[in-house]
């Protein structure tokens, strides 16, 4: 008997423990009549409103950049190199004195030919005379026909030496001036491969020096065939104007001017060769460089456009938020390109919905949201509460 009542207050122990565990962790209530639940919270976010503008069509492409004209200096004339008048990376102008070559030998043979050359002219002459005064006299019959054709023949055979002697000076005059080097170009000039005293070779085939002109240069890339027809046909409208940059992202360096087209395409990539023309005042790029570049081939207007934070990818593709009646709702978009910090939206938005940017990571389709209006203080921080203004709207708000 005692065992039944010892169990029956065991098991009276157990539910009266139940039922205190049960009044201490149900949930509490305020004793409102249908507010059961906790309200959700509101997620605060910034926007922007999707905007139109005109936005420019552009190809990038990878390019090297290559030297508008580059001349490899070679000596024409052998000798000991006498005088080096730039030092190596220097500017130098066209016409611009680079070397001089020990001028001893040639000009003892513009000295000599000279020479001859008077010395025949002087024969020349006096052969002339003797024909003008046979001449005479052959007339009157005082001399013979023979000796007045020997006469004659000998005048012809003087002033023939007189013309090679002529041709001799002048070819004696070029080595001499060829002991002069001058540069062709305009330019700069690369590494210097002889030293000052060294012997000068005419018959070497190394260069002395390499200049390459660097203002302007070209940049050669590579573009798919299918662009070919549209960027011909805005070249025949206007000058397709190019940007380069050091990385796709990075900031301008130099811009130019599409300069040329090849006549064939490349039948192994499927791409055609083009080069642009950049001035490179600066000579922020230089010649063998990669660079990356960016060609202007139109302009779409009136394209719909967001910031890039604003665009989220997702498992069936991109996505923005847009905040409408307090609400954050998911609208699946399609993007046409993106420019630097810009995105171009083909389909799914319309001017003037406001997108979220800089997504917070707690928000989910359909929360509950309110715009941060970027008003700043003297603190420089930004304050909470009311509706986005006209600097949010145009993409100013700042997270």
């Amino acid at each position: 008997m005692k065992k039944s009542v010892i169990a029956i207050l065991v098991v009276l122990g157990f539910i009266a423990a139940g039922v205190a565990i049960w009044f201490v962790t149900a949930p509490k209530t305020d004793g409102t009549a249908g507010q059961g639940k906790r309200a959700p919270q509101i997620i605060p976010v910034h926007t922007v409103a999707v905007t139109t503008s005109a936005v420019p069509i552009v190809l990038d492409a990878v390019g090297t950049v290559e030297a508008d004209q580059s001349v490899a200096v070679r000596a024409e004339v052998s000798g000991v190199l006498q005088k080096i008048h730039f030092r190596e990376g220097d500017l130098v102008k066209a016409g611009h004195l680079l070397f001089q070559i020990d001028p001893g030998v040639p000009q003892t043979e513009v000295d000599k030919a000279r020479a001859n050359l008077l010395r025949d002219q002087a024969a020349a002459k006096e052969a002339r005379a003797q024909e003008r005064r046979l001449h005479s006299l052959v007339v009157q019959e005082y001399v013979t026909q023979q000796e007045y054709a020997q006469a004659v023949a000998q005048e012809q055979a003087a002033l023939a030496t007189v013309r090679a002697d002529q041709a001799a000076l002048k070819s004696v005059q070029l080595q001499l001036a060829y002991s002069r080097i001058t540069s062709p170009i305009s330019g700069r000039a690369g590494i210097l491969n002889i030293k000052q005293g060294n012997l000068v070779s005419a018959a070497s085939t190394t260069p002395l020096v390499t200049i390459n002109a660097t203002r302007p240069v070209m940049v050669a890339f590579n573009v798919p065939q299918q662009q070919l027809q549209t960027i011909r046909s805005q070249q025949h409208a206007h000058a397709l104007a190019v940007e380069v940059r050091m990385e796709a992202n990075e900031a301008v360096l130099a811009q130019g001017t599409l300069a040329f087209i090849d006549n064939a395409i490349d039948t192994q990539t499927g791409t055609i060769r083009m080069k642009a023309r950049i001035q490179n005042q600066d000579e922020v790029i230089w010649p063998g460089e990669l660079v990356a570049l960016r060609m202007i081939i139109g302009v779409q207007q009136d394209a719909l456009v967001v910031p890039e934070t604003a665009v989220q990818l997702g498992q069936s593709g991109s996505f923005v938020y847009v905040l409408a009646e307090g609400k954050a709702h998911m609208q699946p978009i399609k993007v046409s390109r993106q420019l630097g910090k810009q995105v171009v939206v083909s389909d799914g938005l319309a001017a003037g919905q406001q997108v979220i940017v800089n997504v917070p990571n707690t928000l989910r389709p359909d929360s509950p949201a309110e715009a941060i209006v970027a008003k700043t203080g003297a603190d420089g921080k930004g304050s909470k509460g009311g509706k986005p203004n006209a600097d949010a709207a145009a993409g100013g708000a700042r997270p």
